[in-house]
């Protein structure tokens, strides 16, 4: 499912997806802070024991960020790469961010099946790409449709939270935007430099 929004004038066009991929990295970042209990106060989602699962611990970050960078760069350079089939078909590269042993092994696994018995729900994957609704699309494309005459499209893959350990992803007419930076209505002026940067050409 995504929102796609056509120009009828200036020929500029708007895709916004919710990736399986990058949501699911977004997942194990979350079950790693709170591994960390950085959050102990208000811990992210989800909150799970994952004591069994093998998930790296001092290499953690530093080997996400390496993870998150590779499948940025292969969602940005091809519409096709994502689909439910992709932790088996790059399982090497999510496995990484777990140890190179049978708990990580059963780790990878359980946290593929706990991941999508959310994201293939309502409540998942549809319930994030409805936070891009008509009237957002509509008003984000407003914005900037203005600024741009050109026969492309900007590609936006939408994330459930914030990529606290890699930072925003932005390529050329590609971003990955978190919901919270769509969802509250005043952020939207906001975020609308921020997309128009990733429209310059390179």
């Amino acid at each position: 499912m995504e929102h796609f929004y056509e120009g009828i004038e200036t020929g500029f066009e708007l895709e916004a997806s919710a990736p399986y991929s990058l949501n699911y990295l977004i997942f194990v970042q979350n079950i790693h802070l709170n591994n960390e209990n950085i959050y102990k106060e208000s811990p992210l989602f989800p909150y799970v024991d994952s004591s069994t699962w093998g998930i790296l611990k001092e290499e953690f970050k530093k080997t996400f960020i390496e993870v998150w960078g590779e499948v940025v760069n292969k969602n940005s350079q091809n519409g096709f790469y994502d689909h439910s089939g992709v932790f088996d078909i790059d399982k090497a590269l999510f496995q990484k961010l777990f140890e190179n042993d049978e708990k990580g092994i059963f780790g990878y696994v359980e946290s593929v099946k706990t991941f999508l018995a959310w994201w293939n729900g309502i409540y998942g994957r549809i319930a994030i790409e409805k936070v891009f609704d008509d009237y957002t699309t509509n008003e984000v494309y407003k914005e900037l449709s203005a600024s741009l005459n050109v026969n492309k499209r900007l590609r936006i893959n939408l994330i459930y939270d914030k990529p606290l350990l890699a930072g925003y992803s932005e390529r050329s007419w590609y971003v990955v935007l978190p919901i919270e930076d769509i969802f509250i209505p005043y952020k939207i002026p906001e975020i609308v430099p921020k997309l128009l940067k990733c429209c310059e050409v390179i």
